[in-house]
């Protein structure tokens, strides 16, 4: 656990909360721990006041209910106090809760966390359903920024692979939830859940690291072969287009876009590649003008939003290189590309 010195009024309100345990006045003693624990979640001394709290005749989890409307502090507190009752599995439900509130902060940096014991003594499906819990919060932030607070987790799902090395389930959502960390970690746990349980899941889990780390070939022999466990799966075609877009290889791109307009016409973003496809090998303004308009178009979170923003980009980039220069704001640069196609250059 790192040890932070506690400024002034945390080391205040412990003391007071010592003093009101000593007094018998648990309640009070509980908010208090509570409060400063949202404040200094890693801090040992509330932790030591925790478990306290949790081993006195009349503490444990009943201090901290569960009662509407929840506060944080009484979601994180009665984490820890079920975690030193030997309840790890209910415990890092709780945490995830906390997570998915305030992505930043290391609620998760405690050693029950990442203390091997704890891995294995619970059922593998808990940390498996923490870990796909977690990587909703990686589709909309970055995770150099969440790399602090997702570590204590990282280790968790390692010592819980250790205990249970043959969990396909497990092995899967760790290849997910590692691409955004570490790929060539990422790598080993999908290749494993792949060569124990071939499915879909893992062959899709497979390209996406792979294409990440730039095996094109690798990439779109492991996303046809998702294709044939479901022939009719959109998001994997867009997955390829994306891939050969990258590679620019743009009429194999456009072949697979039009496979899945062929299977659903309103398949947003097989409508995206189809139309960055169709720019690039032209350079016509009224596919780029379309482009934009169909990817702003899209609800701000959706997973067509997301798609689009990052053709969007990949677009703009591989058109910028050899046309002008990436300074300045992206909409100065969108202007700047237009010029371009229009024949106008900088």
């Amino acid at each position: 656990m790192s040890r932070k010195y506690p400024n002034k009024d945390v080391r205040l309100e412990l003391t007071l909360a010592g003093r009101d345990l000593e007094a018998g006045d648990l309640a009070h003693a509980a908010a208090r721990v509570s409060n400063v624990l949202v404040s200094a979640p890693a801090l040992p001394e509330v932790h030591e006041m925790l478990a306290r709290l949790a081993a006195h005749p009349r503490g444990g989890r009943g201090l901290f209910p569960m009662t509407s409307p929840l506060a944080l502090a009484t979601v994180m507190a009665r984490a820890h106090v079920v975690a030193a009752e030997g309840d790890f599995g209910y415990a890092l439900g709780l945490l995830g809760k906390a997570q998915v509130h305030a992505p930043e902060t290391a609620w998760a940096d405690v050693p029950w966390v990442t203390d091997a014991v704890t891995a294995s003594s619970i059922n593998p499906a808990v940390v498996t359903n923490l870990a796909v819990d977690l990587l909703e919060l990686l589709h909309v932030r970055s995770s150099d920024g969440l790399r602090p607070a997702m570590n204590p987790y990282l280790q968790l799902i390692r010592n819980t692979i250790t205990a249970h090395p043959d969990d396909t389930n497990l092995l899967g959502a760790a290849g997910y939830f590692f691409r955004r960390f570490d790929l060539a970690e990422a790598a080993g746990y999908a290749t494993r859940a792949d060569q124990l349980a071939p499915c879909h899941a893992s062959a899709v889990a497979l390209g996406l690291i792979y294409r990440d780390l730039g095996l094109t070939s690798e990439a779109l022999d492991a996303f046809e072969r998702a294709l044939r466990y479901d022939p009719g799966n959109l998001e994997v075609y867009a997955d390829i287009c994306d891939l050969l877009m990258d590679a620019d290889r743009l009429d194999e791109a456009l072949t697979y876009a039009r496979h899945a307009l062929a299977i659903d016409p309103g398949h947003i973003c097989s409508q995206i590649a189809a139309l960055a496809v169709r720019f690039r090998q032209a350079r016509k303004a009224a596919d780029f003008d379309a482009l934009i308009e169909l990817c702003r178009a899209q609800p701000a979170g959706t997973h067509a939003r997301r798609h689009g923003d990052r053709v969007l980009q990949s677009t703009v980039m591989k058109t910028a290189s050899h046309t002008a220069t990436l300074e300045g704001s992206p909409q100065e640069v969108l202007a700047r590309i237009r010029r371009f196609v229009r024949g106008q250059p900088d």
